[in-house]
């Protein structure tokens, strides 16, 4: 009896341990936004952290959880398919790239594979782990230190949005700030604007700051029970960097999830319709009113949106939009094994080596979107698999959304990370892959809530 109680004291320990050492991780993810934060270590700081909290976490799995009893949830049935589809996706790609390496005979491919195609192999290897068995783990735990995990990480991105909130009275009133160097000055912008400025907070550039604070609005939820504090502390200093912060992509991310979030509840049966379409003709009547009573107002207030339009979608004038096209073309340079297979994992690297912009400059070492990132680097078949393995989940969760918070978060979580996947393609970062782990977490909350009102 006395090494039963010793032996349940000490896994309570390394449990609570391993819940605290996650949680610093999901602190700590905000960070990955700085250059001085991701290069402050001789080996990239996102990629040490993760690699040291996947060993954790495989440790902790193999002396702790392996051989106990767990109950096959769905959610274990969907996290195990889109493992193996993803991991498929990788495999296929990297034979497909030994393959090409015997094709296309290039100096610059080969210092690719040797380089870029080991260590996102190693990524994907490290992140696949941390979600995988991660889950393994914390779907274990009691609903209350499960939602406490998840709590962390929308909570600690609160920093990120004070330091916002004190750049944008530094750019107002000329208060001190910290001597940091960011994209925060307006460019590539046509007519008067009323700001110079946008706000990046410790970002390095202000569509970073879309992702996590949409998460923070959609996570932060959980972590009030009182909905006006919700409100009053969290939605109206986060909107009002996002609106300062003059990011087009954050922007867009946040109007295509305010327009999910109406089809979807249009057809809920226990939301009232009457308030949801009261609120958007409201929405509707102000801004129109705005525009037509003050239309040189609105226009100079988000001028540093508006005065980017011109050229935005231009392929000869931005860089994105020609990253975004071209590889559609450049997909079948060499072989169709390659198309169909992509170049490998990480192989955008290989267009930075040898293709150049309109503006006579080495592409980017990705296009900023996983979709087309993983079309040129897994090829036709590659970027088919992942997409329905991303899909799969989806239809889950459209599924039963309308069953409890749980799943209607993470329904919510899940819409946007898809959508921050079309501007960002951080397929590769801790925040990706914690926030897929997170949704999986709240689809076992919610099959716990649907068993609860069964019994």
């Amino acid at each position: 009896m006395g090494n039963n109680s010793i032996f349940e004291r000490r896994e309570t320990f390394i449990q609570t341990s391993i819940i605290w050492v996650f949680g610093i991780y999901l602190f700590f993810i905000q960070f990955t936004t700085s250059y001085l934060f991701i290069h402050m270590l001789p080996i990239p700081t996102p990629a040490l952290l993760s690699l040291g909290i996947s060993f954790l976490i495989l440790v902790y799995y193999f002396y702790l959880v392996k051989g106990k009893g767990q109950t096959a949830e769905y959610s274990d049935r969907s996290l195990k398919k889109f493992v193996f589809l993803f991991l498929l996706a990788i495999v296929l790609s990297i034979f497909s790239a030994i393959y090409t390496l015997n094709v296309i005979k290039s100096v610059e491919y080969v210092s690719y594979v040797k380089g870029s195609m080991l260590t996102r192999s190693i990524y994907y290897a490290t992140f696949l782990i941390m979600l995988y068995y991660g889950y393994k783990i914390f779907s274990r735990m009691e609903e209350r230190r499960i939602v406490n995990l998840i709590k962390v990480y929308p909570l600690s991105i609160f920093i990120l949005v004070l330091v916002g909130i004190w750049q944008l009275l530094y750019f107002s009133i000329d208060i001190p700030f910290l001597d940091i160097t960011t994209r925060s000055y307006i460019h590539s912008v046509t007519g008067t604007s009323f700001f110079n400025f946008r706000l990046t907070s410790f970002a390095d550039e202000p569509s970073y700051l879309g992702p996590f604070l949409i998460d923070m609005l959609i996570l932060g939820y959980l972590a009030f029970k009182k909905k006006w504090m919700y409100v009053l502390l969290l939605v109206i200093p986060t909107m009002v960097v996002l609106i300062f912060s003059f990011s087009v992509s954050g922007y867009f991310n946040l109007m295509l999830l305010v327009g999910f979030l109406f089809l979807y509840l249009i057809f809920h049966p226990k939301v009232p319709k009457k308030y949801l379409w009261a609120i958007v003709i409201l929405a509707v009547v102000v801004l129109v009113g705005v525009i037509l009573l003050k239309p040189g107002l609105f226009e100079k207030f988000f001028s540093p949106i508006l005065g980017r339009m011109p050229n935005l979608f231009n392929p000869q004038s931005s860089t994105r939009i020609y990253m975004y096209i071209m590889p559609f073309y450049w997909l079948f340079d060499h072989s169709l094994i390659s198309a169909i297979f992509g170049y490998g994992p990480g192989s955008y690297e290989f267009l930075h080596f040898t293709k150049i912009s309109p503006s006579k400059v080495s592409l980017a070492t990705s296009s900023n979107n996983m979709y087309i990132d993983l079309f040129f680097e897994n090829g036709i078949a590659g970027v088919c698999i992942v997409i329905f393995a991303l899909l799969s989940i989806l239809f889950v969760l459209l599924k039963k959304g309308r069953k409890n918070k749980y799943y209607f978060i993470a329904l919510i979580e899940f819409v946007h990370l898809l959508v921050t996947s079309s501007y960002r393609a951080d397929f590769v970062t801790p925040r990706y892959w914690a926030v897929l782990l997170i949704v999986f977490l709240l689809m076992r909350l919610g099959e716990g809530k649907e068993k609860e009102k069964q019994q």
